[in-house]
């Protein structure tokens, strides 16, 4: 399977699927208390979607059907020591069996059909099949830099994440702990080092995610044996730090 072929998913979506107010009250919030009125804040809402209503150009957004599950699978592949082989890199798994793929997604506390979660993972590079029943783990990360289209689900979480860290505390009291966000850029660089720029901060970000994952996993907790998969534990909430390059128009 190509790993820039676009999935034969829905690109469109129900509203009630997901919760659009996540990304649209902190922003909304945050614009009102610089200062902008409803009506103006309104006026830019209508402006805006009057530039998207008009001739499709760009690529197509696509629902994938997960976000985060791709990551957790491959970080628990990378590091289970059940998963390894004997010299220590990820072991090439069949998808059923006592040590499989299926077990992995187990392990991770994943419902979801291992063939719907290999299929995924092989669009995208970062699993290939080696056989008729054994697939290998190719790429030690999740590339959602596909050229011909945008995955929503992603894409969508990431927007929410850096809209709540960049207007921490506007909307009402905050519930959550202090959110930070930081930030380097330079406008001296000529454009012609842009691309050696966005591979060099993008390989070395991978290398401090990696960092990051291990400190999460050190410290979660082992849900009780007969909890339901999928079931949040209690008294956790998701963390973790996203990254992203600065590159403005010309």
């Amino acid at each position: 399977m190509a790993g820039n072929a676009p999935p034969k998913l829905t690109t469109s979506v129900n509203s009630s699927d997901l919760n659009v107010s996540d990304l649209l009250i902190p922003i909304a919030e945050f614009l009102h208390r610089s200062g902008l009125s409803h009506a103006q804040l309104l006026a830019e809402w209508r402006s805006a979607l009057e530039h998207c209503s008009g001739p499709k150009k760009g690529v197509k957004v696509v629902h994938i059907g997960f976000d985060e599950l791709g990551v957790t699978v491959v970080s628990r592949w990378l590091r289970d020591p059940e998963y390894l082989n004997r010299v220590g890199r990820p072991d090439d798994l069949p998808i059923r069996g006592k040590r499989s793929f299926s077990t992995l997604l187990k392990s991770c506390r994943i419902e979801r059909p291992a063939s719907s979660v290999l299929s995924s993972l092989m669009r995208f590079g970062t699993v290939k099949r080696i056989s008729p029943d054994r697939y290998r783990l190719v790429r030690r990360s999740i590339n959602f830099a596909i050229p011909n289209y945008l995955p929503f689900e992603p894409n969508f979480q990431f927007l929410v994440d850096a809209a709540r860290a960049s207007t921490w505390g506007s909307a009402g009291a905050p519930k959550l702990p202090r959110l930070f966000w930081q930030n380097v850029a330079s406008s001296s660089v000529p454009n012609r080092h842009t691309a050696d720029f966005l591979r060099f901060a993008r390989d070395r970000g991978l290398t401090f995610m990696h960092e990051i994952n291990d400190w999460l996993e050190s410290h979660e907790e082992t849900p009780r044996p007969h909890a339901k998969l999928g079931k949040a534990l209690k008294g956790a909430r998701r963390l973790g730090v996203g990254l992203f390059g600065v590159c403005t128009p010309k």
